[in-house]
């Protein structure tokens, strides 16, 4: 069968058309471009329905995109509700695209959940959501896809990882578990130089998916702890291989499912030792809608409504939602529009948002869509006539419009402004300057007496610079002392693109826009001064200038002006932001006053003669700009100084542990250890170091706790930190905890001695509605097996469907639990004395989920008349006694 399916392979991928993949954007890091094809099948066409895969799917592409440096247009996602569907072909053409178009500073993520295949041969697949039960054909073989791209010299891209939910064939790959961990000190700077090596890794769950519960939010058990441990993960540089085997993924995995996840290389000279390396990035900028309008506001069914959004940043997509279904918007940067034609009589919302390059969304804003039954016919605009037809800026026009029928109102509609005409019944006009230089186009629009818009006229006005003009021109004061600040104010008849001041042989430019300039100068000179206003438009062409003059006189007292400023903070002030500052100022002579002004605010100097100060607090963190300016005592002001007083943000007090606590402070490895710890002020994050490993803690303020189950056995020491605001650490505080490895042991009786309390216990708790907690293994076993023997393959769909008093996540028991469960010693049941069992059949085989070394047929199963493990061929028959994982009860 493998010949037919490279062989259809290859007709699929040179059928297809590949499309090229989005050329990668921005600065690279050292891990180079990622990519992602991320695939969950649920709604199968012949294999019956999974309810996680396409959120588990959704899922993954999510916590990628938001904390990952991975892109939005590089991460493709195929699901039952993407627009293409995960059928063979499309997953086909998908990685044809990546063998054509990657290259070796790419790096690819393939994740598939769904259903998934073993055969006799121990050949894998994936089924993709049109293949068919029988035909082999339809299937993604692994050997197929290794050979074809995963392992193919032609696929050069330098890191690959396959993360399935499924199986994945120990033919193909050879284990190669990594010996750096992210506790070494120089655990980065090896990692960076692993990444730069290829790579073809391949992390599988073992087993068929492992539907979703309510204990893992509707995920299926492999992305669910995949999605934890991506989550929880701070380090800013991690590899997929440390992160995914983690004690804390690895263990409830196998406790629940009964399998180990695999790791391992791709046979194949591609692979190099290198890592795929994850980097955890900056979250982009959200993407906000800022104004989000709909023209015209009210319409008939049957119009066309147009949408006009605009965000806050440029956006990488816009969507608006109508009548919930959801449709994207056209434009670009931070302009977007959609149109589209409503039959629909009445109100309805619609809502628009923004997503970032990340697939962020921001905040969005909505709006009504307002449609009415026709009471009277729409007034359309017939004829529109301005004058004049061109002119120059600054100029009146005049427009006139001319309805249909009789309006209720007539509005122009130019350079994003609405202007409501002047008139009645048909008969509509408005007079208007215009500054705007160019081709103008305007609107001319009705609404009848509904307040629906009519047909609009539309047409446009050449505007050119006309030249401007100065028609104003004042100081202030006219008549003043020397050394004091005058203001000169310029106005001008038509726009200016610039004016200037022309003084004593010198050019000075105004400040100001559109018709109003202005400009502060200090004049020293006594005498009259003379000066020209000048006006230049667009084209670099001067108008009509205006001369004026001003009078400076002796002031009878000398003019103070502002010599020196010093500004330093008060002991034992750090120069932070709250902290008090003293300026002090020197005049160049006796001053009558002195003003400080800091930030818009004036304030009185303290002082006498040539010499002020004045203590100011300074709450702003930044540049907090100041001037100085001094008055004599005939009122008249010098020269000013001017400058910025700097603060930064003051550091947040250390935050310290006051106390730690574990419950409890003896436990085995499959319970849950609670960790406590109190600080002496609010906290920004607190962390509890098990060994040498850190744990980010959850809570808030001074109270903070973290759960885990811990792997490693012994006394453990323990500590706990807290960081402030500003991430600085203060002390911690130590403790230690006992771990077994094993809460109870066994004794020959068949009771059990707890270890951590020391009594003796039953080791069957018997829960009293059919179903038996073994306390040494933590297994839930049905207190009668199934009776009749059945098929593997029908023993493990048994165990799947299997909801015995709303109890779920039943499978078949490895063969270590079933060497647990067994007792050598005793015959005919091989089980230990005083167990709760009943109807234990001993005269056939039990089925264990666990494959024998002789093969992909073959598993093991354990007599209950010997105690002793054989193998057995699948197709046989064998008695099925379901387990499932349990918390020990107390």
């Amino acid at each position: 069968m493998k010949i037919p399916i490279l062989v259809l392979y290859f007709l699929f991928w040179s059928s297809m058309a590949a499309k090229g993949l989005p050329a990668p954007t921005g600065e690279r890091d050292f891990t180079g471009e990622n990519h992602a094809l991320i695939i969950g099948i649920g709604n199968y066409d012949h294999w019956p329905k999974l309810k996680s895969p396409t959120k588990d799917a959704k899922e993954l592409s999510r916590i990628l995109l938001e904390k990952y440096n991975f892109k939005k247009s590089n991460v493709s996602l195929l699901t039952d509700k993407t627009i293409e569907k995960p059928t063979l072909v499309n997953i086909l053409t998908y990685l044809d695209r990546y063998l054509k178009n990657l290259t070796e500073k790419d790096n690819l993520l393939v994740f598939f959940s769904g259903h998934s295949l073993e055969d006799e041969d121990g050949e894998t697949y994936w089924i993709p959501k049109d293949g068919q039960k029988k035909s082999k054909m339809t299937w993604l073989g692994h050997t197929a896809l290794c050979n074809d791209v995963f392992a193919s010299p032609h696929f050069k891209v330098k890191s690959l990882c396959i993360m399935t939910d499924s199986p994945f064939s120990n033919k193909l790959i050879r284990p190669k578990p990594i010996s750096l961990t992210p506790f070494d000190l120089r655990y980065t700077e090896k990692i960076k130089e692993k990444a730069e090596n290829k790579s073809r890794e391949v992390l599988s769950f073992g087993d068929q998916h492992w539907p979703g519960t309510k204990n893992t939010e509707g995920l299926g058990l492999f992305t669910y702890y995949i999605r934890k441990a991506l989550t929880e993960n701070e380090l800013e540089v991690i590899d997929l291989e440390n992160l995914i085997f983690d004690e804390n993924i690895i263990f409830p995995i196998t406790k629940i499912a009964g399998t180990k996840l695999v790791h391992g290389r791709i046979r194949t000279p591609m692979d190099r030792g290198g890592q795929f390396v994850i980097t955890i990035v900056i979250p982009s900028h959200i993407v906000n809608i800022i104004s989000a309008s709909v023209n015209p506001e009210k319409a008939y069914p049957g119009d066309n409504f147009t949408v006009t959004a605009k965000t806050n940043e440029p956006a990488y997509e816009v969507y608006i939602k109508i009548e919930n279904r959801r449709y994207p918007m056209e434009g670009k940067d931070t302009e977007w529009e959609y149109t589209k034609k409503i039959e629909k009589l009445g109100k309805m919302q619609f809502y628009v948002t923004a997503i970032n390059e990340k697939g962020v969304e921001g905040k969005g804003q909505g709006g009504r869509i307002i449609t009415i039954k026709p009471q009277v016919k729409p007034t359309n605009v017939q004829e529109v006539r301005v004058e004049p037809k061109t002119g120059l800026g600054g100029d009146f026009f005049r427009f006139t419009a001319t309805t249909d029928t009789p309006a209720r109102e007539v509005h122009v509609r130019m350079n994003g402004k609405i202007f409501k005409m002047n008139g009645s019944d048909t008969q509509w006009s408005i007079k208007k300057r215009i500054d705007d230089i160019g081709t103008i186009d305007f609107s001319v629009v009705a609404t009848n007496n509904d307040g629906v818009e009519g047909s609009p006229k539309t047409g446009n006005i050449e505007v050119e610079a006309g030249v401007a003009n100065v028609v104003e021109l004042r100081a202030t004061p006219q008549t003043g002392y020397a050394g004091e600040e005058f203001t000169i104010t310029v106005k001008t008849d038509r726009p200016a693109e610039a004016v200037n001041i022309q003084m004593d042989g010198k050019i000075f430019p105004m400040d100001g826009s559109g018709r109003a300039w202005t400009l502060k100068k200090n004049i020293p000179e006594i005498g009259k001064k003379e000066f020209i206003a000048i006006a230049i438009n667009s084209k670099g062409t001067e108008g009509a200038s205006k001369r004026e003059e001003l009078l400076t006189q002796k002031s009878p007292s000398p003019i103070s002006n502002v010599a020196l400023v010093d500004v330093k903070v008060v002991s034992p002030g750090k120069g932070y932001a709250g902290d008090t500052y003293e300026i002090n100022v020197k005049t160049t002579t006796p001053a009558d006053a002195v003003y400080l002004d800091i930030e818009g605010k004036q304030y009185d100097m303290k002082g006498s003669g040539s010499v002020w100060n004045y203590l100011s607090k300074i709450d702003k963190v930044g540049s907090n700009k100041y001037r100085v300016s001094a008055k004599n005592k005939d009122g008249v002001l010098g020269k000013t100084k001017e400058g910025e007083i700097k603060t930064i943000r003051k550091p947040a007090l250390p935050v310290n542990v006051l106390t730690v606590s574990v419950s409890p402070k003896k436990g085995p490895t499959d319970k849950n250890f609670t960790f406590k710890a109190k600080t002496d002020r609010i906290a920004r994050s607190v962390t509890l170091i098990l060994g040498k490993k850190p744990y980010d803690m959850t809570g808030s303020g001074t109270d903070w706790s973290l759960s885990k189950k811990i792997d490693d056995t012994g006394t453990i020491d323990f500590s706990v930190v807290a960081k402030n605001k500003n991430g600085n650490k203060g002390s911690n505080r130590t403790s230690t905890v006992t771990v077994l490895r094993d809460r109870f042991k066994k004794n020959a009786d068949g009771t059990v001695t707890d270890l951590i309390t020391g009594k003796v216990k039953n080791r069957f708790a018997d829960n009293g509605d059919g179903t038996i907690t073994d306390l040494v293994t933590n297994l839930m076993w049905l207190k009668s097996p199934k009776q009749i023997a059945l098929s593997w393959g029908n023993a493990v769909e048994y165990c799947r469907k299997l909801d015995y008093k709303s109890l779920s996540g039943w499978r078949l028991p490895t063969i270590g639990e079933w060497r647990k469960m067994t007792d050598p010693e005793q015959k005919n049941p091989s089980l230990p004395p005083e167990n709760p069992f009943t109807n234990v059949v001993t005269h056939v085989g039990y089925w264990s989920k666990t494959k024998h070394k002789f093969g992909p047929k073959y598993v093991y199963q354990m007599s209950m008349w010997t105690g002793k493990a054989t193998h057995l061929n699948k197709q046989e028959n064998a008695i099925v006694w379901p387990v499932r994982y349990a918390e020990t009860p107390e």
